[in-house]
């Protein structure tokens, strides 16, 4: 595929059509253009279909590949930081990214799955079967991840220069420990990677090396964002919109009733997370796996968000780990 669909949706920010090989089936990288220098948010995977578009996608814009001297990635998964070996070597280009998704990449460095990643599946409640077919996240991903090592790690805080454009990072964890979201104060345009999309909500889950906490920290990032001055959101999946104020609440509200359902399922027994899930999410065993395990870890980031509130005890068994509201 070299069909490249590209859109300017600012004065010199061009939203770039990516395909991918999963569910979405595109990510929503961006070129940022300040007189003769250029950037490139987000990289999509390392597939010959994705790189086949993103060089289409630069003759028809009118940059060549080393005119690019920046790559910010907004996090660590595959569809967003997957192919920056390969365009570091296309452009000579310097890679940016947190230091705390860049650790988190390493997840995905070839490996067998741990004992401990065995464990912690088991412990939550799924069923043996599941674990033992449970492929590592460099089995599921292998050529399409090809990270680079990058040459610089982003704050908070920090303004990155590109030309005469000003990128402002905002840490925004949650979706992953070091997301961060890229603002253009002067522009009010913010570029949301994962973190603030337009019809679904990021997946936000425990990990066995992850935060104890993500949907604190996803809230209270929603909470850092809301009062920022935007008038057009780029997300990394959907389309550009508007009102991220109110984006942002309909998130909130979502995340409020979700926890008061999960809340109610261990009202009266205990449950493992995996049980808990496919009560909320409406799965049973013979549903995909890949619906299955970013479920039972979403509700997880749930209860033990109540569980930090005072609102679940967690109980361990000799064998599994079990909830039940206080």
């Amino acid at each position: 595929m070299s069909d490249a669909k590209v859109r300017e949706v600012a004065a010199g920010v061009f939203v770039v059509h990516l395909p991918l090989p999963t569910r979405p089936t595109i990510v929503n990288v961006t070129l940022l253009r300040s007189g003769q220098e250029w950037a490139l948010v987000d990289t999509g995977v390392n597939s010959t279909d994705s790189s086949a578009t993103f060089e289409a996608a630069l003759k028809q814009v009118g940059c060549t590949p080393e005119r690019i001297r920046t790559i910010l990635c907004t996090h660590h998964h595959p569809d967003h930081f997957g192919a920056t070996k390969t365009y570091k070597d296309l452009c000579g280009a310097q890679v940016f990214i947190h230091r705390r998704d860049y650790e988190s990449a390493q997840w995905f460095a070839p490996r067998q799955r741990s004992e401990a990643a065995v464990q912690f599946v088991i412990r939550h409640g799924f069923p043996i079967a599941h674990v033992v077919s449970l492929p590592s996240p460099a089995e599921m991903w292998g050529s399409l991840y090809a990270p680079a090592t990058p040459d610089h790690f982003m704050e908070d805080g920090e303004v990155i220069h590109v030309g005469d454009l000003e990128i402002e990072v905002i840490t925004t964890p949650g979706h992953t420990a070091g997301h961060c979201v890229l603002y253009l104060r002067r522009q009010r345009v913010l570029l949301a990677g994962d973190h603030l999309l337009p019809k679904i909500t990021p997946h936000v889950g425990v990990y066995p090396h992850g935060p104890a906490n993500p949907l604190a920290d996803f809230l209270d990032s929603l909470r850092k964002v809301q009062p920022l001055a935007v008038d057009l959101v780029l997300p990394a999946h959907g389309g550009v919109y508007t009102e991220h104020r109110h984006r942002i609440n309909q998130i909130l509200h979502h995340h409020e009733y979700r926890l008061q359902e999960i809340l109610d399922l261990v009202r009266y027994r205990a449950r493992t997370a995996y049980e808990v899930a496919s009560l909320a999410f409406g799965f049973d065993i013979e549903s995909p796996l890949a619906v299955q395990f970013p479920a039972t870890f979403e509700t997880l980031a749930h209860l033990e968000y109540l569980r930090a509130g005072g609102k679940v005890a967690r109980e361990e068994g000799s064998e599994r780990t079990l909830y039940r509201a206080t």
